[in-house]
């Protein structure tokens, strides 16, 4: 047995209670390897509902092994994981989008469907962006935000795709704001908003965090000498009871870097 699948085997072994503990809680996206911390550094093996994404940091994973990974994961499991191999070995973490080591069934890389918390999150293996639609590592934070927003104003500030909101909106939030400089952020959280469709109306909006956050304080918004700020949208200055926070790092616009 080689060094890989024996640090896989491992890895999933000592998930054995974790997992039952994620299905029980209707949670079916979770991280089944990390490799950096597990024996194989550069390599994450998620699990996104019906959907295997494996992705190599460091250097390709050969065919063979990829395929031998997805096997033992299923029969683990006792599923039949869609796969999806993201090779993100070449500069800047791009995606090999040309699928030298593996091309993923059609079905892989359709819209799906995956669960945390009882809550349904859209999943695609590729999208115009390099992440996933889902970060992983936030999911406890989720789980803090439904068990704590019952009858709150929540304002999600740096939102992706509305997993913070949808988690408030899930636990009882009686207003939910999601902030994200990026629409096609926001068009997934709207996604999310419909896949789950027993849940209240939360609102959108696009903008860059330095405008939007200001004038809610009362602020005004400074302008560097000598640049013309962009258009940004309007706000009224008002509190929320409960704001959460997930920036990128160093992420960089014309109002100021985060």
């Amino acid at each position: 047995m080689s060094s890989l699948n024996q640090a896989l085997r491992a890895a999933l072994d000592h998930r054995q209670d974790l997992l039952a503990e994620l299905h029980a809680q209707g949670t079916d996206c979770y991280r089944l390897f990390h490799g950096s911390q597990e024996g194989a550094g550069g390599l994450t093996i998620d699990r996104y509902g019906p959907q295997l994404l494996v992705q190599s940091f460091h250097q390709s994973l050969e065919s063979d092994d990829l395929l031998h990974l997805h096997q033992a994961i299923n029969q683990h499991l006792g599923l039949e994981l869609l796969l999806v191999y993201n090779d993100r070995s070449r500069g800047n973490s791009r995606i090999d989008r040309e699928d030298t080591v593996y091309r993923a069934e059609p079905a892989a890389l359709e819209d799906l469907v995956g669960h945390e918390w009882g809550l349904n999150y859209r999943v695609r293996g590729r999208h115009a962006g390099q992440d996933p639609l889902l970060f992983l590592d936030l999911r406890n934070t989720r789980g803090w935000v439904k068990a704590n927003s019952a009858g709150k104003s929540v304002l999600n500030l740096f939102a992706y795709t509305c997993g913070v909101g949808l988690s408030a909106a899930a636990g009882g939030a009686r207003e939910v704001c999601n902030l994200d400089f990026a629409e096609g952020n926001l068009a997934v959280g709207r996604e999310n908003g419909q896949l789950n469709p027993q849940l209240p109306t939360m609102e959108f909006i696009q903008s860059d965090y330095f405008p939007a956050i200001r004038q809610l304080a009362g602020l005004p918004i400074s302008q560097r000498r000598g640049q013309k700020l962009p258009s940004y949208p309007r706000l009224e200055q008002r509190q929320y009871d409960l704001v959460l926070l997930d920036p990128p790092a160093w992420a960089k616009s014309a109002f100021g870097t985060v």
